[in-house]
This record gives structure tokens, sequence and C-alpha cells, in this order.
């Protein structure tokens, strides 16, 4: 998530988009997306459209439109998208009963653990191949030693 706020702060940036631009795009920009997808939905579901991969492939351009709209607003507004994601599901689960709460915050300590061990594999991956470099320019100065000794006892 964090990366796609980072573009949509790119985007901003590059785009010179004051707040009360960004404001207005993002707001008016999700009701349009979801109003093109309610439209999609109400031609499957009730004209009997066919759901074929011209429509499929419209869903998810709106979607990814709804998305970056969405974030635009979150971000303008001075909400992390995860913020606004988590207080929602814990309200969700409050009303609906279906996990606990403590369910949700293992799953929640789970995918941060999960984000955590990725991290440090990266961390550790990035170590073992600057432990190899090293490795490999030892042996390249060693392999170069031997070669000089080589050559000094065939000059005496």
């Amino acid at each position: 998530m964090k990366d796609l706020q980072n573009i949509v702060y790119k985007f901003i940036e590059r785009e010179e988009v004051t707040l009360k631009q960004a404001l207005t795009q993002s707001s008016l920009g999700a009701c349009a997306m979801t109003g093109d997808l309610a439209e999609i939905v109400r031609g499957v579901i009730y004209k009997g459209y066919p759901y074929t991969d011209e429509r499929k492939k419209r869903v998810s351009e709106h979607l990814g439109e709804l998305l970056f709209y969405w974030i635009m607003m979150a971000s303008t507004t001075g909400f992390s998208p995860e913020q606004i994601i988590s207080e929602y599901i814990s309200a969700y689960i409050q009303r609906t009963k279906i996990m606990t709460e403590e369910e949700f915050r293992a799953l929640k300590n789970r995918d941060k653990l999960i984000e955590e061990d990725q991290k440090n594999a990266e961390r550790a991956g990035a170590s073992i191949l600057e432990m190899l470099k090293y490795v490999k320019a030892q042996e390249a100065q060693e392999t170069q030693v031997k070669e000089s000794h080589k050559l000094r006892e065939q000059v005496k």
C-alpha cells in the first residue's frame, strides 16, 4: 500500500496538483468510477449482459482508478490507507462478529511478522552477496599472490 501511496504522491508533485484540486479530483473521480462499476454490475445482473473479457477489463480499469482516487483522498486528508482499512475492518468485525478482535489482531500481527521476515531475508540476501563478493575478492588476491611467487621462483 505504501508503494501505491508513493505513486500518488509523485503524481501530485509532478502534476503540481493543489490540495483543492486533489480533493475535488479524488472525490468526483471516486464517485464517477463507482457509478461506472455499478452500471456494469447492473447490466450483467439485471439486463443479462454477458460478463465478457471486455467487461472484466473495464471492471479492472475502474477499480484501478477508484483505488488511485481513494489513496489520493486518504493522503490529502492526512490519513494512511492502512490506518483507514484497519479501522474499518475492526468496526466491520464488531458489527458482523465474523471474527473476534483478538483473531483480527493476531492476523494483523502475523502479517507484520511475515513482512519483517521478508525484510530480514532481503537484508540477509544482501549480506550474503556482500560476503560472496568479499570471498571472491580474497580468492582473486590469493591467486595473484601465488602467481607472483611462481614468477619469482622461475626468475631465480
